[in-house]
């Protein structure tokens, strides 16, 4: 039983997860303006309203209706639908990112996103499971039995 809860739980802390950051939607701005998440989860950016895009500071991603490059056919050009883009980031670091209408690296319409590094893997399953105090005093008693077996076969034979 100690086996499956152990697996489970990291089945458990493995699992990515993801984040969400409106964009637009009122005064040009993304909310949360910073965010932190885990290597390997994803941000889902959706348009709140108003003609926005969300680009990286470093190029690695321009999204809008689907992100270049990603294979869905969609655009990362600027647009006033109510658009949906999710980004998976897996490297820890810190991904400055913003509207390329409205803002531009670290002013007007920009945010953050800090990427911090997967948690540590839990530790192994201890190969030893642990006794109660019980099982420790049967044990105990056990080899002060054997010791005094011992004893007495080896004055018989003395």
């Amino acid at each position: 039983m100690k086996r499956w809860l152990a697996l489970l739980l990291c089945v458990l802390n493995g699992a990515a997860s993801a984040a969400i950051v409106n964009v637009g939607g009122g005064p040009n701005s993304f909310a949360p303006q910073t965010i932190t998440i885990s290597a390997g989860d994803s941000i889902t950016f959706v348009n709140k309203g108003g003609f926005h895009n969300v680009v990286a500071d470093d190029g690695s991603f321009r999204c809008a209706r689907g992100c270049d490059g990603d294979g869905s056919g969609g655009s990362g050009n600027a647009s006033f639908s109510n658009w949906v883009a999710t980004v998976k980031f897996n490297t820890p670091g810190t991904i400055g990112y913003f509207c390329e209408i409205h803002g531009m690296p670290g002013q007007g319409m920009f945010g953050t996103i800090i990427v911090q590094g997967a948690p540590p893997p839990p530790p192994p399953a201890d190969p030893i499971p642990a006794t109660g105090g019980g099982a420790l005093l049967v044990l105990i008693g056990a080899i002060v039995l054997l010791a005094l077996v011992a004893l007495l076969v080896w004055r018989r034979r003395a």
